[in-house]
Order: structure tokens, then sequence, then C-alpha cells
């Protein structure tokens, strides 16, 4: 049980992060300019106050943080849509973990947004490679060299506990 209820795990928090690709590869796509110097224009100024973060992007407002489409649309996908109908377990005490694990969930969505607003901003993605022919998300992590192995890898890029986690604690 524990073997799967890990790999379970591991699959919610990958979702967070392919799904965050995919938010931001639309947004970026849908701007009017979508060159490699524009996105990194556009990734800098949604980084600048965490402005991503935020309801009409401005960070100047703290009371509209944590209401930015971006975290409500990824919020409402990956985790929302995975808890309708879930089942109360009282030895669980899921009272408890929709009430509290909702926080969790949260910075999983902040962590993943940045993470990959970064990727697009160094250029690692690009949002052509993250788009299908048909307007639909692929949500492709790119591959990079592992200095260990010497073979190219996703796993340095991937929104994993260890890639991630600091960084999803802080928020």
């Amino acid at each position: 049980i524990n073997i799967q209820a890990t790999r379970r795990l591991s699959i919610w928090r990958s979702n967070f992060g392919s799904t965050a690709l995919a938010v931001m590869a639309h947004f970026l796509a849908s701007g009017s300019d979508d060159t490699p110097d524009a996105v990194r224009e556009t990734c800098k100024e949604l980084l600048d106050g965490l402005a991503f973060l935020f309801q009409d992007l401005d960070p100047t407002k703290p009371e509209n943080a944590y209401r930015s489409q971006f975290l409500l649309q990824l919020l409402a996908h990956t985790h929302l849509r995975s808890c309708i109908g879930c089942p109360d377990v009282p030895k669980l005490d899921t009272d408890a973990l929709k009430e509290y694990g909702i926080k969790g969930a949260i910075s999983l969505c902040c962590a993943a947004l940045e993470r990959a607003i970064r990727l697009f901003q160094r250029g690692e993605l690009h949002v052509d490679d993250q788009i299908s022919t048909r307007g639909k998300a692929t949500a492709k992590t790119p591959l990079k060299l592992n200095k260990v192995s010497g073979k190219e890898s996703s796993t340095v890029l991937a929104f994993s506990e260890q890639n991630w986690g600091a960084c999803t604690r802080q928020y």
C-alpha cells in the first residue's frame, strides 16, 4: 500500500508541473509577440514581485495575492477536480485535510508556476514545443545533460521534491 500511495502522490505532484507548463505556454502564445526575446521579457515581468500570483498581475496590492487566473486555473484542474466526490474517511480525518491541505496544494501551484515561467525565461522551454498544431498543450519537459551519467534526462528539470521542494515550502 505504501508503494502505491507514494506512486500516486508522485503522479499527483507531477500533474501540477505539467499543467503549469500548459497554462503558461498558452498564456505566452496568446500574446502578439511570442519571439524568444518577448517571452523572456514577459517572464521577467511575471516574476517581478511574483506578479504571476496576483489578480490583474499587480503585486502592489497584497489583498490580491494568490488570486491570479494562473493560480486559480491550475488549482482547479490539478487539485480541486480530483477532490470532487472524495469520500469522507473519519480515520484519516479527511475534513481536516480538506481544510488545511489546500495550503499545500496552493504552495504546489505557486512553485509549479514559478518553475514553468523560469523554464520559458531561460529558454529551456519554447512556446512552440509546448503546443501542438491543434492548439492543445503537450507539456513536454525538455531533456538536459546529466553531468553524472553523461546522458540526457528530464530529471534535472522535473517538478520534483528534490528540485522544487524547498521552493514549494517557502510559499
